[in-house]
């Protein structure tokens, strides 16, 4: 299936879930508990999204007056931002997500899900020991046997060392 059709399916599917997701959990601890959860949630979230966007209006205080001519942003970068927008979505799993995105752990695993995902079919992600090369970089073998190694050749050639 396409990534587009695939993105589709879940921006759809995803309020279902979240409904689903809220009658669990008010089945379990009130109606009343569940609202009140999701409420702090989000908070929880503008408070992360208050502290994370704090960074950048100090670093946009600081351009103004020195030049700057490059920024490191040590730590996890994006990570609480995107974690603070999870948050204040209301809903359950949105919560969820939320908070594992701001381990670094769970945001790795997250990552490799969604490279799983998304990889194109009938193809896996490479691993670390695999160079991708794109097609004007090789040619096929003209046989199934391997060319002969010319190396020995090579070294027939060679004087001993004396």
């Amino acid at each position: 299936m396409r990534p587009f059709k695939m993105i589709a399916m879940g921006l759809l599917a995803w309020p279902v879930a979240e409904i689903a997701a809220f009658v669990i959990v008010a089945t379990f601890v009130g109606i009343s508990t569940a609202l009140l959860l999701m409420i702090l949630i989000s908070i929880v979230g503008l408070l992360v999204l208050r502290r994370f966007s704090s960074g950048f209006t100090r670093l946009r205080a600081s351009a103004g007056h020195v030049d700057i001519a490059g920024v490191s942003f040590d730590g996890t970068g994006m990570a609480p931002g995107l974690g603070g927008i999870l948050l204040v979505i209301p809903g359950f799993i949105t919560g969820v997500l939320g908070v594992l995105v701001f381990f670094p752990m769970s945001r790795r695993w997250l990552l490799a899900g969604c490279r799983l995902l998304f990889a194109p079919a009938g193809r896996r992600p490479a691993g670390p020991g695999t160079i991708d090369l794109t097609p004007d970089e090789w040619k096929p073998l003209p046989g199934p046997k391997p060319p002969p190694d010319r190396e020995p050749a090579a070294r027939l050639n060679q004087r001993p060392l004396p």
